[in-house]
């Protein structure tokens, strides 16, 4: 990825009601929090899960995270009672696989570029990942840190580059999520047993990126979760009958002509609309309009191909902005 760049304010969801809708703007606004991560003793962190990790393995179904398709989309705040991690492998770290462990059970395997959403309860846990270590799964064995989460909050950590250390490296999830718009979810599926699938606060809108793919301009189009968004944020705009202009943008990405890409942007807003407004949203508090391809949110020219044409399902977005 080259020349990635994401105005925050600007991305998404926009607001200026003073205080009216804060649980829709918080995954805008909310503060990632750095991770506090030691290095512990071998009896802790054998002390942190009694039970072996083959016992656990068969006896605990599967987890299935939750999240809009497999593209990044900026994390909603979660519940006091859980704390939300994003685990990734950066683009840059070569071949090989990076299998992430929580108390010693394994949660995912991450290639370059990848990531991995899920939630804990908070408290002290051993969230580490090793560079190829399997058949054997040998990271498992004996974690030599602790993460102190805490209730509500949402960590940000990368994979560590070092042959056996497992140690995560805590990040700023405010700065990291522009260059994670291009990462894709793994598709390994959770076999931690202290995973917990994540629960929204119920201040906050489950929300994300509206997103199309490629030439796609109807409902029929916007990718997996996309339309759920829509109802969210149109339940939170029936809620407020006091904001009466409602932003619909439409974007296209920078692929084909300058002309078309304008109009598909129009149609994209359009089609956004229609869902708002029959999910109980006012057709005169709407206003549609499209900026073609002018505005991407990260770039992608650098890319070719099937790779170039993933990375650019972020640019293929309807915003919503919310004015008083």
């Amino acid at each position: 990825m080259k020349g990635s760049k994401m105005d925050k304010p600007a991305a998404l969801l926009r607001t200026s009601v003073m205080g009216l809708i804060a649980a829709l703007l918080t995954f805008n606004v909310m503060a990632h929090d750095i991770m506090d991560i030691r290095t512990v003793t071998t009896e802790e962190a054998v002390s942190a899960v009694p039970v072996a990790p083959a016992e656990l393995i068969a006896i605990t179904p599967p987890v299935v995270m939750n999240h809009t398709g497999d593209q990044y989309v900026p994390v909603t705040r979660v519940s006091e009672n859980l704390s939300q991690v994003v685990f990734y492998r950066p683009s840059n770290a070569g071949a090989g696989v990076s299998n992430v462990y929580v108390d010693r059970e394994l949660q995912s395997a991450l290639k370059s570029g990848e990531f991995t959403v899920f939630c804990v309860a908070p408290g002290d846990h051993n969230i580490e990942a090793y560079m190829d270590d399997q058949p054997s799964y040998s990271g498992s064995e004996s974690p030599t840190s602790i993460a102190r989460v805490e209730g509500g909050k949402t960590y940000f950590i990368e994979t560590n580059h070092t042959q056996g250390v497992g140690t995560p490296i805590t990040v700023n999830g405010n700065q990291v999520e522009e260059q994670l718009f291009a990462y894709k979810a793994t598709n390994i599926l959770n076999r931690a047993s202290a995973v917990r699938e994540c629960e929204t606060d119920t201040n906050a809108a489950a929300l994300g990126n509206i997103l199309f793919r490629f030439d796609g301009k109807t409902r029929a189009d916007i990718e997996a979760g996309g339309v759920g968004i829509a109802k969210s944020i149109a339940q939170q705009l029936r809620a407020h009958p006091e904001i009466t202009h409602v932003n619909v943008v439409g974007h296209a990405d920078p692929v084909g002509d300058t002309t078309y890409n304008q109009r598909l942007s129009v149609q994209r807003a359009e089609t956004v609309k229609r869902i708002l407004i029959s999910n109980g949203v006012m057709p005169e508090a709407i206003f549609t309009s499209g900026q073609g391809s002018s505005e991407p949110v990260i770039d992608c020219t650098a890319m070719r191909g099937t790779e170039r044409t993933y990375c650019n399902r972020a640019n293929r977005r309807v915003d919503i902005q919310i004015q008083n």
